[in-house]
C-alpha cells in the first residue's frame, strides 16, 4: 500500500530568504529603494538582526520584483557582496573581493577583464568598463558595519568610494547594517566622512499586519496544510510581526499539525518549542540594544497594555516580552532589610529616597513612566515613599480595628508609631505597645521590617510578572 508523503515544511529560512516565493512584504521599502536606484541615489538599509535586510538585498536585482512595482532597471547590474568577512581584513582585500564579485555577477550581461593595476584602480577601471558598455552598477553591501568598524578602512577609503558615486557618477551604493553607519564607525574621523552624507536611510521595522498574515498563511496553503484562523491569530500573538519570529513560529506549528494530523494540536508544546528555539536569538537582539532601548523594553514587557511600543518588531511578540521579563527579574535589584530600614529612616528625605535601592525597582519604574504629569524633580523619591506606604498598608491584619494591645496588630503598630505616623523614639514606641524590654522590642521590630520587606518583594514580583 502506497503511503502519501507528508508535505515538506515550507518555513525553513533561518538566514536570508533564497526563494522569491517565500519573500513577503516590504512593499513600501521596495518602492522607496527602486525609486532611489532609478535616480542613481545611495541608500542605507538599517534594521535589527534577522529583520530581513539580507533578504531585501538578495532580491533587489530580480526583474520580476522590479516589474511588480513598475520599474524597468534592465540597465542596472546589481552586485551583491557580503562584508561580514571584512571586520579584520584590509582595504586591498575588500577591493580584490569586490572586483571578483563584479566580474562573476556581471558575466551574464558583459564580459569583463581585470587589469594588473592596484586593487583600487582595478575597481574604478571595472566600473568605467561597465559604464562604457551602457550599464550602471549598483553595489549592494550587506553587513557594511563590519567595514566601518575596521581600523584598516580610513577616511581616505570612504572618500574614494564617495568620489566614484559623486564626481565620477560611476556607481550607486545600497548598504545594510544593524545601526546607522555613522553610529558604528571605529573613529570620529571616519564618522565625520562626507561619504555618509550621500546616503538616505531606509529603516526596516516589523511587517505590516497584512504582510505578516500573508507570511503565515500563504506557504502553509501552498503546501496543502492550512492553518486555522485561530492558529493564525495565535502565531501573531506569539511572534508579533517580526518576519524571523513568524518563520520560527510557523515552522513549529506546521510540524505539530503534521504530527497530530490537525487534530488536538498542542499549542503549549508548540510554544515551548518556539521559545526554546528563539531564546538565543532574543538574547543576541537584547545584546545589540543600547541602555535606553533596554530600559524602554523592560518597562513595556512589564505593562499589561501598552499601545505605543518603541521597538514594535520586538516588543509585540509575547515570547520576546516573556524573555525580557526573565532578564528583568534576573537584573532586578536585591532589596534587603537594610535597604528598607535606610529608606524608612529617611522617609521624609525625598532626595535620599530618589537615589536609594528601592528607587531602582520595577514597581517604581513602571509608575514613574505611567505618570501623565510633567516631569518633576525627585519623582522617583516620592514614588519610593508611596511604595513603602502601600507595602505597609498591606500588613494590616484583616478587617479588625487597630488597637495598641492587639497582638495581631503589633508588627503594624511598631512601624506605625516609629516611622509612618508619630515618629516616636523606639523606647516610647515600646512603652506605647506595652513591650516589656528593649531587647524584645528590637526582636519585634526586626520581625516588622521582615514583614514589610515581604510585602514589598511581593509587589515587585507582581510588577515583573504583570506583562501577560
Amino acid at each position: 500500500m502506497q503511503v502519501n508523503p507528508k508535505p515538506a515544511n515550507p518555513y525553513y529560512n533561518r538566514d536570508a530568504v533564497r526563494d522569491l516565493s517565500m519573500f513577503f512584504g516590504r512593499q513600501d521599502e521596495l518602492r522607496i529603494l527602486y525609486n532611489a536606484i532609478d535616480k542613481r541615489q545611495c541608500f542605507s538599509i538599517v534594521g535589527s538582526r534577522h529583520i530581513g535586510k539580507s533578504s531585501l538585498l538578495q532580491f533587489l536585482g530580480e526583474p520580476e520584483l522590479q516589474q511588480r512595482y513598475g520599474y524597468d532597471l534592465h540597465d542596472r547590474i546589481f552586485i551583491l557582496t557580503d562584508c561580514r568577512e571584512f571586520l579584520q581584513r584590509t582595504r586591498e582585500d575588500f577591493f580584490r573581493s569586490v572586483c571578483d564579485q563584479i566580474v562573476a555577477q556581471s558575466r551574464h550581461r558583459i564580459s569583463l577583464q581585470q587589469s594588473s593595476l592596484s586593487e583600487e584602480s582595478k575597481f574604478k577601471s571595472l566600473l568605467e568598463d561597465i559604464r562604457r558598455a551602457g550599464f550602471r552598477p549598483v553595489l549592494l553591501m550587506d553587513a557594511f558595519d563590519r567595514v566601518t568598524r575596521n581600523p584598516h578602512f580610513d577616511p581616505d577609503f570612504f572618500s574614494f568610494l564617495r568620489s566614484l558615486a559623486g564626481i565620477y557618477d560611476l556607481i550607486s551604493y545600497v548598504t545594510a547594517s544593524r545601526k546607522p553607519l555613522y553610529d558604528v564607525c571605529h573613529s570620529d574621523a571616519v564618522a565625520s566622512s562626507p561619504f555618509f552624507n550621500i546616503f538616505q536611510n531606509c529603516t526596516l521595522g516589523p511587517l505590516t499586519l497584512e504582510e505578516a498574515r500573508a507570511l503565515i498563511t500563504t506557504p502553509a496553503h501552498l503546501a496543502g496544510c492550512d492553518f486555522t484562523p485561530q492558529e493564525v491569530e495565535w502565531v501573531l500573538a506569539q511572534a508579533g510581526r517580526h518576519p524571523f519570529f513568524v518563520q520560527v513560529a510557523c515552522h513549529h506549528l506546521f510540524e505539530e499539525n503534521l504530527r497530530q494530523h490537525h487534530q488536538q494540536v498542542d499549542l503549549k508544546h508548540v510554544q515551548e518549542c518556539m521559545y526554546r528555539d528563539l531564546i538565543p536569538h532574543f538574547d543576541n537582539l537584547w545584546h545589540d540594544l543600547d541602555e535606553n532601548q533596554k530600559s524602554d523594553l523592560k518597562l513595556e514587557a512589564l505593562q499589561l497594555s501598552n499601545p505605543r511600543r518603541h521597538i514594535p518588531e520586538l516588543s509585540e511578540s509575547l515570547l520576546f516580552r516573556k524573555r525580557i521579563r526573565e532578564i528583568a527579574q534576573t537584573e532586578a535589584p536585591t532589596i534587603t532589610i537594610k535597604d528598607v530600614k535606610d529608606a524608612l529612616d529617611n522617609l521624609d528625605d525625598t532626595d535620599f529616597l530618589d537615589s536609594c535601592t528601592l528607587s531602582e525597582t520595577r514597581y517604581v519604574a513602571l509608575r514613574a513612566r505611567g505618570e501623565t504629569a510633567p516631569q518633576t524633580a525627585n519623582k522617583k523619591g516620592k514614588l519610593v515613599r508611596d511604595f513603602l506606604r502601600t507595602g505597609f498598608e498591606r500588613m494590616r491584619p484583616g478587617n479588625s480595628l487597630r488597637t495598641d494591645s492587639a497582638l495581631e496588630w503589633r508588627l503594624y503598630n511598631i512601624l506605625w508609631y516609629h516611622y509612618f505616623r508619630y515618629h516616636l523614639p523606639n523606647p516610647q514606641t515600646a512603652a506605647r505597645l506595652n513591650i516589656g524590654s528593649m531587647r524584645q522590642f528590637y526582636r519585634e521590630q526586626e520581625r516588622a521590617l521582615q514583614a514589610l520587606l515581604k510585602e514589598l518583594l511581593a509587589m515587585e514580583n507582581d510588577s515583573i510578572n504583570a506583562g501577560e
